[in-house]
C-alpha cells in the first residue's frame, strides 16, 4: 500500500514538472548533464578529488580565474596572461585575491622572446602569439607587442611546483605549443586534468583541430573526460566550430578504480 501511495507521487511530480518543462520551454535536471559545469562533473566523477592548484593560460582580465576560485575553494591559481594593458587589468581585478597569481608571461614551446598580435577589444581575449616557423605570419599592418615566451615545464621548474591540478588552456589557436613545453610535465602525468581549446569544422583555421590534440594528449596517457563550451560557425552556417574538451589523466583514473574498489 505504501509503495503504491509513494509511486503516484511520483508520477504527479513528473507530470507536474513535464507541464513546467512544456510551458516554460525549458528542461528541469536533477544533476546537470555532464559538459555543463567541469567542477561539478570533477566532484560528481571524483568525489575524493581536491584541485590545488589551477594554471589559467590566457587569463585575460580574469574571468575564468573567478570562476576557478568560486568553485574550487582550495585552489592557488596562478593566471598568465602577457599582453601588457590586458595585464594591468588582470592585476586590478585580482589585486585583493591571495589566492590569484597573475604572472605576465605567454607559455609556449620555447624560453625567450615572442610577438604576441594584438586584435579586438581587451576582454575578448583574442590576441594570439606567432609561431615562428610561420614567416608568412608576418603582415604589414598588424599590431604586435613583444613579450616574454616561457616553456612549461621551465616554469614549473623554476616556481618548484610538482603538480598540477588542472591546466586550462584558452591560447587562441597556440594551445599545441603551451602543450609542446609542457612535455616533461605530461610525460610524468603530473598534470590531472588538461583543458584545451579545439577547432572541430575544416574552415575554421584559428583553432587546433581536435583530433592532433587528442592524439598529441592520448600518446601521454591523457583520456577525453568531456566535452564543453560548443560554439557553432553561425545561424547561417550551424556546424560545430569549436569546443572545449577536458582530458584526465590515466594515474586520476587508476587512483579513482582504487578509491571506488
Amino acid at each position: 500500500m505504501q509503495n503504491n501511495t509513494i509511486k503516484r507521487r511520483v508520477s504527479r511530480k513528473r507530470k507536474f514538472i513535464e507541464l513546467i518543462e512544456r510551458v516554460a520551454n525549458i528542461r528541469i535536471y536533477r544533476n546537470l548533464p555532464r559538459g555543463i559545469d567541469i567542477s561539478q562533473d570533477i566532484s560528481m566523477s571524483f568525489p575524493w578529488y581536491s584541485i590545488d592548484v589551477v594554471f589559467d593560460v590566457g587569463s585575460n582580465v580574469g574571468q575564468s580565474a573567478k570562476y576557478f576560485l568560486n568553485c574550487f575553494s582550495n585552489a592557488k591559481i596562478y593566471c598568465f596572461e602577457p599582453v601588457r594593458d590586458t595585464f594591468v587589468q588582470l592585476q586590478k581585478n585580482t589585486e585583493k585575491i591571495n589566492r590569484i597569481q597573475p604572472i605576465q608571461i605567454a607559455l609556449g614551446s620555447y624560453n625567450g622572446k615572442g610577438d604576441m598580435v594584438i586584435r579586438g577589444q581587451i576582454t575578448r581575449g583574442l590576441s594570439f602569439l606567432l609561431d615562428r616557423s610561420k614567416d608568412s605570419q608576418r603582415r604589414e599592418g598588424i599590431q604586435t607587442e613583444v613579450v616574454n615566451v616561457m616553456t612549461l615545464d621551465q616554469l614549473c621548474k623554476d616556481r618548484k611546483i610538482s603538480q598540477i591540478s588542472y591546466l586550462k588552456i584558452d591560447a587562441e589557436g597556440g594551445d599545441l605549443e603551451v602543450l609542446e613545453g609542457g612535455k616533461s610535465m605530461l610525460n610524468a602525468q603530473r598534470i590531472d586534468f588538461v583543458e584545451v581549446e579545439a577547432g572541430m569544422y575544416v574552415k575554421n583555421k584559428d583553432h587546433v583541430p581536435f583530433e592532433i590534440l587528442k592524439d598529441f594528449l592520448e600518446s601521454r596517457g591523457y583520456l577525453l573526460y568531456g566535452i564543453y563550451e560548443q560554439w557553432y560557425e553561425s545561424k547561417r552556417e550551424p556546424i560545430l566550430r569549436r569546443t572545449n574538451p577536458v582530458y584526465v589523466s590515466s594515474h586520476i583514473i587508476e587512483m579513482n578504480t582504487r578509491q571506488s574498489g
